[in-house]
């Protein structure tokens, strides 16, 4: 231990003096390796203290673009100092401090500085310079409305494919922000890829606000910035109708044939529900003392078990026809080439097609003489315009026959005149 001692202070001031050269040295050649340098730097702007402003109802007309605004800052420093700064985002921190608009009225434009700090304990830098360095604020009134949510289809479902209406999440939103540009949006749409929608599926759509020309409106937000959207997959099935009969006809009078138009309906549900529904089962018809045919119409949709829907471009009615008949009856079928047309228009075309069944009744011996294909008959189309009718027919028959209520499908259009042609 002596020896280690008596060699340590052996010639020291040489020693102390090697140190303090190299120390000089060092920072000589840190100098020369490690000048100083300046550096441009960008960070977007934040707003502070915008309370200040909303909650007395106003707001920034221009937020969104000052938030939007990049701030290019210049830093002086050490190379080494400076390469320090880019591994991090959070150093540099760029603000605009609303809390000194505590007076500002709707209408006022105010510029306010750009804040720049260094975060994290760096030292060392200088902040050289910022651009810009003022902001304009506009001074709005703060205005909300309620819309409702409607969801688009970007693309289209294939055609075999059936879904339920879209069940949201939410069906309103509140739309919230300057006045100006409250009133400028009409809608808010989230758009659905129709290529997601594959059976039963759950999906998020992004709520965006569009003006009456379907431009999306900056400057506002939303109360929710997506919906849940739910499709539910669906199945078709073709239903056959049922309807009973109840009762007994007047005396001398008989059930005949009952119809029902369309014999069957189309549906859609789920497919879990559609497997137990067999049939469409409407109101017993009570013919208790009747002595004429009875039409009956029934709203589908009235007898639909729940869950399940018509399909769309299915008829929403089902018309029944019961006929009573007088015991002496006959049903005879009339067509079109059998009849003429009564109270036609000139310059207008008009033709029959297609056939229709009758009932006629009278004395048994009347009506078994009537040779079907020798009758004749008309239709009268007064008051009718172009297009496609049902025209009740009347036919020619002895005294003793009546016939009951037949249609026949009469097709009317505008004849070309020389000129046009």
């Amino acid at each position: 231990m002596k020896k280690f001692q008596e060699t340590l202070m052996k010639d020291l001031g040489w020693k102390l003096l090697s140190i303090g050269i190299a120390t000089i040295m060092w920072f000589m050649v840190i100098n020369i390796n490690q000048p100083v340098d300046t550096r441009t730097y960008s960070k977007y702007i934040t707003l502070d203290n915008m309370e200040v402003l909303t909650d007395r109802g106003l707001t920034a007309r221009n937020a969104e673009d000052i938030a939007a605004t990049k701030v290019n800052i210049k830093i002086k420093a050490q190379r080494t100092s400076l390469d320090r700064l880019n591994q991090s985002n959070d150093w540099l921190q760029v603000s605009v401090d609303f809390s000194g608009l505590k007076n500002a009225m709707a209408g006022d434009t105010v510029s306010l500085p750009v804040k720049v700090e260094m975060l994290g304990g760096y030292s060392g830098y200088t902040i050289v310079s910022k651009a810009p360095a003022n902001i304009q604020v506009s001074i709005e009134r703060l205005a909300s409305k309620e819309l409702p949510i409607e969801i688009t289809l970007n693309g289209e479902l294939p055609k075999n494919a059936l879904y339920s209406a879209p069940v949201l999440s939410a069906n309103t939103v509140w739309v919230k922000g300057p006045a100006s540009s409250v009133e400028r949006v009409i809608a808010v749409r989230g758009m659905i890829n129709a290529q997601d929608v594959q059976g039963d599926v759950q999906l998020n759509a992004k709520l965006v606000p569009y003006d009456s020309h379907g431009t999306q409106v900056k400057g506002v937000k939303l109360g929710t910035s997506e919906v849940t959207v739910i499709y539910g997959a669906l199945g078709l099935k073709s239903i056959p109708i049922k309807v009973n009969i109840s009762g007994t006809p007047a005396d001398g009078f008989e059930l005949g044939e009952t119809t029902c138009t369309p014999q069957t309906i189309e549906v859609v549900a789920n497919p879990e529900i559609l497997k137990d529904f067999i049939y469409l089962q409407l109101p017993d018809i009570d013919i208790s003392g009747s002595g004429a045919t009875l039409r009956k119409s029934f709203a589908v949709a009235d007898y639909l078990p729940e869950g399940i829907a018509i399909k769309d471009g299915s008829s929403p009615t089902i018309q029944v026809n019961v006929q009573v008949l007088a015991a002496n009856s006959r049903e005879i079928v009339v067509r079109s080439n059998q009849l003429t047309v009564l109270k036609g228009v000139s310059g207008m075309s008009y033709e029959i097609s297609g056939s229709a069944k009758v009932v006629i009744t009278g004395e048994e011996t009347l009506i078994n003489n009537i040779d079907e294909s020798t009758l004749t008959g008309t239709v009268d189309v007064s008051g009718l315009s172009v297009g496609h009718h049902k025209v009740p027919i009347t036919l020619n028959l002895a005294d003793g026959i009546t016939a009951g209520y037949a249609y026949i499908d009469v097709a009317i259009s505008q004849e070309a005149d020389d000129s046009e042609s």
